[in-house]
């Protein structure tokens, strides 16, 4: 609407040689030029434009779209740090490969995937700890009490729906800060090298793609978990959703980006058997090929539930050792890079179509082995964490917190775990009762780990996270003691059926 210039990406064509897309400054608008009635520049000839409209959401950032008829630029315009045109026409690079060279022109637009990350997390922050403050004052049905009403985070399945995301927003608040901590070893000249930043580009999608998904699906939850107050605009969440919908989308559609994750981790898979013989690479298969059997046999699965010896505790015990949390999930992604990898080990001496197809077959499989990985970075970024926690209590509550992200992985991928051989069908029972002892050992805490993102009510900005409940819930419990300590209370008829039926039995008991 306003600039006066452009980044432009385009195709840089010399010689009639295309060498990809490379960045170039083009002036849109003159700034000397004349404003219209709205106070804006007209475009410069050959240059055209406009707003797209109103969005889903995010309205606050205006999208548009540019158009080019025969716009001419200087050849010194060519934003060149990664290649340049002589005035003959010869083209040069310092990076020889130009698929790196591509990639490594746009590795800019990994500062808007971190930024993407922190904002997920964010947004996940924010309406976890409105619908957690809620549900810590909110009062509906009376329980074992006949006069007290329930706080809605007493139920099971509200003390489920909103822990369990809290324990995972902590391990992508973690690993959020471990991107940074890359980021900052890259943009600062500290670790710049290629390894560093495919690093850094390869974690950015990865957690990118997996926290904005998370978030969109967090405050859904949320906002259910607060009924219909959470679908009126001033609470907030509404509007949050609406406003991170694009982000699945921005900066890179987040399936995509995953595709690229894949790529990276069949990269490093391959890495292991370069210049390996023939001989070497068989007897590879043949030990993957024994390490399948015998976890897809039940030995696997009986040695597991010989050594619980039918005791609980002690398949508990087991899923609550970080090892075997981190064996777990670690065993899941090296066996599924290792699975497609094998399934499309052909397409290296395939025709380009038929490459092409049988890397389509499995792209299922290599999304859900770089939503894995991802899964596994936040895991492993939680859990270094906690090393450097010096609180013992802290400490104590969040490795519970961590246990609880680590294990509902497990639950969530259960029909792997058991299809895989990787859990006894006796282990994987105890996965689930022992999730539930472990959101009941965190909801005495629960409002204490969302007030720790250090979000105040101008920061909120919800209604129902500012405390006008708890006065309301605080003043209805008032009325209604002062009603029964007078002996004025009605009585129901639920109780007053209830005296009538008594005194029925009472009577005939006599009679009899």
């Amino acid at each position: 609407m306003h600039a006066t210039a452009a980044v432009v990406f385009a195709q840089l064509i010399t010689k009639n040689v295309d060498h990809g897309v490379h960045a170039f400054y083009v002036p849109i608008r003159d700034p000397q030029g004349e404003r219209d009635e709205q106070g804006r520049l007209p475009f410069l000839p050959g240059v055209g434009g406009e707003d797209d409209g109103q969005k889903g959401g995010l309205n606050g950032v205006d999208n548009g779209r540019l158009h080019f008829d025969h716009v001419r630029v200087p050849r010194t315009d060519l934003l060149a740090r990664y290649g340049s045109v002589d005035a003959d026409g010869t083209y040069s690079s310092p990076i020889d490969s130009p698929g790196r060279r591509f990639f490594t022109m746009l590795g800019s637009l990994v500062q808007g995937r971190v930024s993407l990350d922190g904002a997920a997390v964010t947004a996940s922050k924010l309406g976890l700890a409105i619908a957690v403050r809620y549900a810590n004052e909110r009062r509906q049905f009376t329980g074992a009490s006949a006069t007290e009403e329930v706080v809605l985070m007493d139920y099971g399945t509200h003390k489920r729906r909103l822990i369990v995301p809290v324990a995972e927003t902590y391990a992508a608040h973690f690993a959020h800060e471990r991107l940074l901590d890359l980021f900052h070893s890259v943009f600062s000249g500290d670790e710049d090298t290629p390894e560093q930043r495919e690093d850094l580009e390869t974690t950015a999608a990865a957690l990118k793609a997996t926290s904005t998904r998370f978030a969109l699906d967090v405050l859904q939850e949320t906002r259910e978990a607060c009924g219909g107050a959470g679908f009126l605009t001033e609470n907030r969440i509404t509007s949050l959703r609406a406003d991170m919908d694009v982000y699945a989308t921005f900066e890179g559609d987040n399936t995509v980006l995953l595709q690229l994750v894949a790529k990276r981790l069949l990269a490093d898979y391959g890495k292991q058997f370069k210049g390996i013989t023939p001989g070497q690479m068989a007897r590879v298969v043949v030990e993957r090929a024994g390490d399948m059997a015998l976890h897809r046999t039940p030995l696997k699965r009986a040695a597991q539930a010989l050594s619980d010896a039918g005791d609980p505790r002690r398949a508990a015990g087991h899923l609550r050792d970080a090892e075997t949390q981190r064996a777990l999930l670690t065993d899941r992604v090296e066996t599924m890079v290792a699975d497609v990898a094998q399934a499309l080990r052909p397409a290296q001496k395939a025709d380009p179509e038929t490459a092409a197809d049988l890397f389509n077959a499995h792209q299922v499989e290599l999304v859900e082995a770089a939503r894995a990985h991802a899964e596994l970075l936040r895991w492993e970024a939680f859990t270094q964490a906690l090393a450097t926690i010096e609180d013992e209590g802290t400490r104590e509550v969040l490795t519970t917190a961590r246990d609880l992200y680590g294990l509902s992985l497990v639950e969530r991928h259960l029909a792997w775990y058991l299809l895989n051989g990787r859990l006894s069908s006796q282990r994987a029972r105890t996965v689930t009762s022992y999730l539930d002892r472990l959101i009941d050992r965190l909801r005495p805490h629960a409002q204490d780990l969302v007030d720790a993102w250090g979000y105040g009510p101008e920061h909120l900005r919800a209604k129902i996270a500012s405390g006008a409940e708890k006065e309301r819930q605080d003043e209805a419990r008032a009325y209604y003691r002062r009603l029964r300590a007078s002996g004025d209370e009605p009585l129901s008829e639920k109780s007053l059926r209830k005296a009538e039926k008594a005194a029925k039995r009472s009577s005939l008991a006599t009679r009899h």
